[in-house]
């Protein structure tokens, strides 16, 4: 946090001396929220709790000069947790100064960057690390430190980061935390490719490139990334915890060199979308001597530099006005490859994702989101639903429901290790928020 605190610091103190404060417009918004979540299935260990609640709340303020050239925006994030203590957590979600002149804009401090198209499945989205202790769907990021510029003109937009900083992602508590996927990762243990160790904020030379344009019916995007992956490897340790008996394993992080391309397509009430990498990092491979790793690396296994390829893409089809009554339907479908497929350290190798978006365009901005995955290789399959609406003009009501449906087998009956692994921990969660 110290890092974090000092770069936007810095941005801060240039838009204070960028615009005199007496032409400031000053901008306050923000939101605080109550949750409770439940699973309804028996944990692992006596000491993981079924029932959780929590308070969290954020806070915008944000100081524009008059021209609309200068910018300071502070975007803090917290939350306190019954029960998991590593869900409790603040964060800087934006801390920056902005300038802007004509096609011209650069930015310097903590900042969130979200890049793709698709629904189920981010693929190009590298630039922040994800939040994994605020919610299983990967949505939520953390501030990441940059320094950004970008140059827009009819040949399209032209953006270019640097990523001084790199934040790990934290797992949830290994004693009391929910959900839990049969064993635990110990923050302090991390391990990066040059061999530094470590679990807070890290100094790297990590850079990105991104070109964007619109194309008639088509919107385009291409990146190049070269620094640390976000997504760790899992390696095996031999010890468990010592409460609960669970294997405890230690996230390591490559050096990663990734390409993408994003591209979607407006077609009347079509959407068609897809994203694909082309990624090359240094992976480490299976401890194949150590029965007790179960296929999974180890800290002294070999290393190999891997080209992984992967793919996604799909539709959405919107049916406008429901039946005259003046609500819309969104039906879509993605299909998701990787081509490690069953050997990919992620349930997302040969999938299907299918969902149903159902808004109701009324003044309280009802809406109801359904979601299903299936694995094609072993027919395992998963559920989600997400409903809201808000309650009178400040207060909206959130809840969110995940369930693991089937756990399927492949040709050579092995069942579906991310699906067992999660098969005890389906999730109901409700969050009643109010905005001002």
């Amino acid at each position: 946090m110290r890092h974090l605190a000092s770069l936007f610091a810095i941005g801060f103190a240039l838009g204070l001396a960028a615009a005199p404060a007496y032409a400031l417009d000053i901008d306050v918004e923000g939101n605080l929220e109550v949750e409770l979540r439940h699973h309804p299935n028996d944990a692992r260990h006596e000491d993981m709790e079924q029932d959780f609640a929590a308070l969290a709340g954020e806070v915008e303020l944000g100081l524009f000069s008059p021209s609309g050239r200068h910018a300071v925006i502070l975007k803090p994030f917290g939350r306190y947790d019954q029960h998991d203590h590593e869900r409790s957590h603040v964060d800087l979600r934006e801390g920056k100064y902005r300038y802007v002149n004509g096609l011209f804009e650069a930015s310097i401090g903590v900042d969130k960057e979200f890049w793709g198209v698709t629904e189920f499945l981010h693929l190009v989205d590298i630039i922040n690390q994800t939040d994994n202790v605020e919610s299983t769907d990967g949505e939520q990021k953390l501030g990441q430190p940059m320094l950004k510029a970008s140059y827009a003109s009819r040949y399209g937009t032209l953006t270019g980061y640097a990523l001084p900083f790199f934040r790990i992602r934290q797992y949830v508590d290994p004693v009391t935390g929910r959900p839990n996927p049969g064993f635990v990762v110990d923050d302090d243990t991390v391990l990066f490719e040059s061999g530094e160790t470590g679990g807070k904020a890290r100094r790297v030379d990590d850079y990105a490139l991104r070109y964007q344009n619109n194309l008639g019916a088509f919107d385009v995007g291409l990146s190049w990334f070269d620094g640390t992956t976000r997504d760790p490897q899992l390696l095996f340790t031999g010890e468990t915890n010592s409460t609960n008996g669970l294997p405890k394993l230690r996230a390591y992080y490559a050096d990663l060199t990734q390409t993408g391309l994003d591209v979607q397509a407006t077609l009347g009430p079509w959407l068609v979308k897809f994203e694909a990498t082309q990624s090359t990092q240094s992976l480490k491979l299976p401890d194949l001597e150590n029965p007790a790793a179960k296929g999974l690396p180890s800290l002294g296994s070999d290393q190999q530099e891997t080209d992984i390829n992967r793919a996604t893409g799909g539709f959405e089809y919107t049916f406008y006005n429901l039946f005259a009554s003046g609500t819309d339907l969104g039906l879509g479908a993605e299909y998701m490859y990787d081509e490690r497929k069953a050997k990919s350290p992620h349930p997302f190798g040969n999938d299907i994702g299918i969902g149903l978006r159902w808004t109701a365009n009324d003044p309280q901005s009802t809406a109801i989101l359904i979601g299903g995955l299936i694995d094609l290789d072993t027919d395992s399959s998963s559920i989600s639903l997400e409903a809201e609406r808000r309650i009178g003009r400040s207060f909206k009501a959130i809840l969110e429901a995940r369930f693991i449906d089937k756990i399927g087998e492949d040709d050579a009956g092995e069942k579906d290790r991310f699906a067992a692994a999660l098969a005890d921990e389906d999730s109901v969660r409700f969050r009643l928020a109010y905005y001002f």
